[in-house]
């Protein structure tokens, strides 16, 4: 059944005003999306007021089998997460997510754009997969090797995740340092526990890299590969966030 406009999870209004900018910072395909171009992007709507959408613009992405397409994770009406595909009115739509819901086509400017919502949430696993196996690989966990980390665990990753992230990204700029990793707690359900740290990597825009602990070799249907290691070379320090755990109690508890 098409959805209504009256239950559309994004407004056409915002997606319209997300996509005149991420189609023009992205500039020719097929050249992958620089962080340049989507620091340019969150500069440009550092002044646009949306009206029920909140972007992650970190998370911008090229459609890999259509590049004049490209994705971006954004939170709609009600908070509903979602991946916003636009595209010029001329290309495919996406095979990798089939059953998107149409948003809307628009005029911006000269150009006939088509917009898409896909939703994209925990429980969106096959859809969690995809990005990460064919849209972009550089979200999938990493062995850490030789270099130093900091584990974290957490029961509830979802909520934490995307900010222990962000301070991840602070160390690594003042530092050049990588320390991301994340461990299994007690109890917790390893694929629950790997989707959620993927879903939060993906809405971060963390593509440099990350290792998970866990219960090793454990298989995770859907995937190809075995995601957890046991024995990282070195744990610096293992970092457990309680739960309702604030930002500020976080960014504390990474320093």
């Amino acid at each position: 059944m098409t959805a209504s406009l009256f239950d559309l999870p994004l407004g056409l209004g915002d997606a319209a005003l997300l996509a005149d900018v991420l189609l023009d910072v992205c500039g020719a395909p097929p050249k992958p999306i620089t962080d340049d171009q989507r620091n340019r992007a969150v500069s440009r709507l550092g002044g646009v007021s949306f009206n029920g959408m909140r972007p992650h613009l970190a998370s911008l992405e090229r459609d890999p089998v259509h590049p004049a397409a490209c994705y971006v994770c954004v939170d709609g009406v009600d908070d509903q997460p979602l991946l916003v595909r636009a595209a010029p009115a001329t290309t495919p739509s996406s095979g990798l997510f089939p059953k998107a819901i149409l948003i809307g086509r628009t005029h911006i400017g000269s150009r006939e754009v088509v917009l898409n919502a896909i939703p994209f949430g925990l429980g969106d696993r096959e859809r969690i997969v995809a990005f990460s196996e064919q849209v972009n690989k550089a979200y999938q966990p990493k062995q850490a090797g030789s270099r130093p980390v900091i584990e974290v665990r957490s029961t509830a990753p979802a909520e934490h995740f995307p900010l222990v992230f962000a301070s991840f990204r602070r160390m690594l700029k003042s530092s050049g340092l990588n320390q991301a990793a994340f461990g299994v707690s007690e109890g917790q359900d390893p694929a629950e526990f790997y989707f959620a740290t993927v879903w939060s990597a993906i809405r971060a825009g963390w593509r440099e890299g990350y290792a998970l602990r866990g219960p090793a070799p454990l298989t995770i249907p859907g995937l190809k590969r075995r995601p957890f290691e046991s024995d990282p070379a070195v744990v610096a320090r293992v970092v457990d966030i309680p739960g309702g755990a604030s930002a500020r109690e976080i960014a504390d508890l990474m320093e």
